[in-house]
């Protein structure tokens, strides 16, 4: 019997530190961006139910401009579509684990004649753009993101073009905390 209540200590003792370690690493401040960026976020979200929407600020904190692929165009070149280079990481309440939420235009899921999109960002200027949360689809379960559990969460600008890129642009990975939602 004693060994058994010692096993269960031992049990609880684990869990709590692995609880505690998670919470201290999931209250950590990330940089917004890389090392070497020249590229920061800053991202808020903002209304309810299918009108919230992130707010995304990306801005130059280099001394030169910064070219980044943000997406495509289509329709003659009047719509501009973001893909896939945003994502948003919350931790699920269930597990504890990072659940991906990639960013999907759903009305232009299926184009693919579109020309590459490039924003160029002047030297310590700032690009803005609104993504709906709706549009940021889970990789796990194919759900719409919640604006209750997007606080908090990390969302990632990914600039990763495939294939050779059509003009000098940045590539790498920068992140934010998302900010709280009003």
């Amino acid at each position: 019997m004693r060994t058994r209540s010692v096993g269960m200590v031992f049990g609880v003792l684990a869990l709590s530190i692995a609880v505690t370690a998670a919470s201290a690493r999931a209250g950590q401040a990330k940089p917004s961006a890389a090392a070497g960026s020249p590229l920061t976020l800053h991202v808020t979200c903002e209304g309810q139910g299918d009108s919230a929407r992130f707010r995304v600020q990306i801005a130059s904190a280099s001394d030169r401009d910064t070219a980044v692929l943000l997406g495509f165009t289509v329709a003659n070149g009047q719509v501009h579509v973001v893909d896939s280079s945003f994502d948003v990481f919350v931790i699920r309440a269930a597990t504890g684990a990072d659940e991906d939420y990639v960013y999907v235009n759903g009305k232009y899921a299926l184009a693919k004649d579109g020309v590459p999109w490039i924003v160029s960002i002047p030297a310590g200027k700032t690009y803005d753009l609104e993504l709906p949360l709706k549009d940021f689809i889970s990789r796990l379960n194919y759900s719409s993101l919640d604006i209750s559990v997007a606080p908090g969460g990390r969302f990632v600008l990914d600039a990763q073009p495939t294939g050779k890129p059509p003009a000098r642009v940045w590539t790498g990975k920068v992140e934010t905390r998302i900010d709280r939602c009003q």
